[in-house]
């Protein structure tokens, strides 16, 4: 693979792909994750202007932060795109990620040519609401939540037939700072509190979820789709939480024809 590695003056570390006179695609992880975590897609796009970066508190981007909000991450990425010199770049945002970018395209609307938003959270009910509060309240207390997430991330049945999948996550999970991570938890536990404004979403979206989701729910997706005029809902067949690594082909195929 053909990527660099780089850290801005913010500290963010990230590893760009840079194809000349090409839209640059930005790729968000999950929160208590890092950019590591887009393995299928870095294979899948090794000739095409794509950039991955660890959000602040995770992987090799600074962490430390006591307090963090949406605002801090939209300056994250802005300080990015401005030390890119680019006018306008491609977003794909997968769970806080898609959250993330969500509230940057609300305020930064045009410097975003397209928008890909996958396993986005919506309008959760009072009892989806309860149980993030209960597995925050669990990292809270010092408690992992490791085995329990990888579980309502992917299917038994794949993570059986794919052990090592198990095992990158569950490490990938554990070595994570807990101070670090309950900082940027507890944005994404509390996001509901913040409304997002669609009325100037009038960029080419992809929505997309697994069928079988249970954080992030088809019904969730299809409410979002609703909200941005010129969106595509499509539900990934046969996947959970994690459906970017267990039906990664589908996703890739789906990203190549929407962004490329």
């Amino acid at each position: 693979m053909s990527f660099q590695e780089y850290k801005d003056s913010l500290g963010t570390y990230y590893q760009f792909n840079n194809i000349k006179d090409e839209t640059v695609t930005i790729f968000i992880h999950g929160v208590g994750l890092d950019n590591t975590m887009w393995y299928p897609q870095k294979k899948f796009f090794p000739t095409k202007s794509v950039l991955f970066y660890d959000l602040l508190n995770h992987g090799q981007s600074t962490g430390g932060y006591k307090q963090l909000n949406f605002e801090i991450f939209n300056n994250q990425l802005l300080n990015l795109i401005n030390e890119l010199q680019t006018e306008k770049i491609n977003i794909v945002g997968f769970s806080i990620g898609a959250l993330i970018a969500q509230h940057f395209t609300e305020k930064f609307y045009d410097k975003v040519n397209k928008l890909v938003l996958i396993a986005s959270v919506f309008n959760r009910s009072k009892e989806q609401i309860k149980a993030v509060h209960d597995r925050y309240s669990q990292a809270l207390n010092g408690y992992s939540i490791t085995v329990d997430s990888i579980k309502r991330w992917f299917s038994s049945s794949f993570i059986k037939t794919n052990p090592e999948v198990y095992e990158f996550f569950y490490n990938l999970l554990e070595k994570k700072n807990n101070e670090d991570f309950l900082s940027a938890y507890k944005v994404f536990v509390e996001s509901d509190q913040q409304n997002i404004n669609y009325l100037n979403f009038k960029m080419p979206t992809l929505i997309m979820t697994g069928d079988n989701e249970v954080g992030s729910t088809p019904l969730m997706s299809e409410g979002i789709s609703k909200k941005i005029v010129n969106s595509e809902l499509h539900i990934i067949k046969n996947a959970k939480h994690g459906a970017t690594i267990e039906q990664a082909e589908a996703v890739n195929q789906k990203l190549n024809s929407f962004l490329f």
